[in-house]
């Protein structure tokens, strides 16, 4: 497990969704849904919750990452598994992660929350079957991201998000962005992704990525890798991971990440 030197990215605490950096992290994947559980630890807590299907015909799994995020006197977060739309959108106030499992047959949706009673907002909202015009409309009312999930239903690309009020806040949504695009277009805008969904298109694998302002933070983001570049990279950078997402492809499992340092 790395164990870093806590330096924290420069950004304006009371508006920004940017987690310092933790002290410990880790992160697992090919997780069974009976065997979350077993992943917890003292002092650490989960941080997101990933599903993934390899094919369309393979059973779901996770894929989880855990920050130490206040250490052991933090009590553990807790997890809502298959609820639909309305249940997960009853537990939105208490919610600081979401993902979607669109079944094989593509006739059921359902959503996935990593849940805090430590962390909650009765203004927090959960937004689904959102198309990126939608969410853009949300930010520009005065809302942050807490997360985000994109899935494909009836050949439309779309998208949930965890919402809350946050006056003042300046949340940057970009829906698709080709790996080439990524550095560039944050860049221009002096902005850390802080939330980034890979998802496979007719034109390649592009990236939704939510970002806001950061000054000279050092991050990198990597999609369409495996297990071991995911790990290799890290270490290889001497980095932390900020977000992580898993998505199946083929018949096998691509993860994305954004780390900084």
């Amino acid at each position: 497990m790395p164990e870093l030197v806590p330096r924290p990215l420069r950004y304006c605490p009371e508006m920004s969704l940017i987690r310092p950096v933790p002290r410990r992290w880790f992160w697992s994947h090919d997780i069974q849904p009976n065997q979350i559980d077993a992943l917890t630890m003292p002092g650490m807590r989960l941080h997101r919750l990933s599903n993934y299907r390899r094919g369309t015909r393979d059973a779901r799994r996770f894929a989880a990452l855990y920050h130490d995020d206040g250490g052991a006197d933090a009590p553990p977060r807790t997890w809502l598994i298959d609820a639909d739309a309305t249940t997960a959108s009853e537990h939105a106030p208490h919610a600081v992660a979401v993902t979607v499992d669109v079944t094989p047959d593509k006739t059921a949706t359902s959503f996935t929350l990593v849940l805090d009673d430590t962390d909650t907002d009765p203004a927090r909202t959960l937004h689904t079957d959102l198309t990126a015009d939608d969410l853009t409309a949300l930010l520009d009312e005065g809302r942050a991201v807490v997360d985000l999930a994109t899935y494909r239903r009836d050949d439309t690309r779309l998208f949930a998000a965890i919402v809350e009020p946050r006056p003042g806040h300046l949340a940057l949504f970009f829906p698709a962005l080709r790996t080439a695009e990524i550095r560039p277009t944050l860049t221009a805008h002096k902005a850390l992704p802080t939330r980034a969904r890979a998802y496979h298109s007719p034109a390649g694998w592009q990236l939704a990525v939510v970002a806001e302002p950061a000054d000279r933070a050092r991050w990198w983001v990597r999609l369409d890798v495996d297990a071991d570049d995911v790990s290799h990279e890290i270490e290889r950078h001497s980095a932390y991971p900020l977000d992580l997402d898993a998505t199946g492809h083929g018949l096998g499992v691509r993860f994305a990440v954004i780390a900084a340092r």
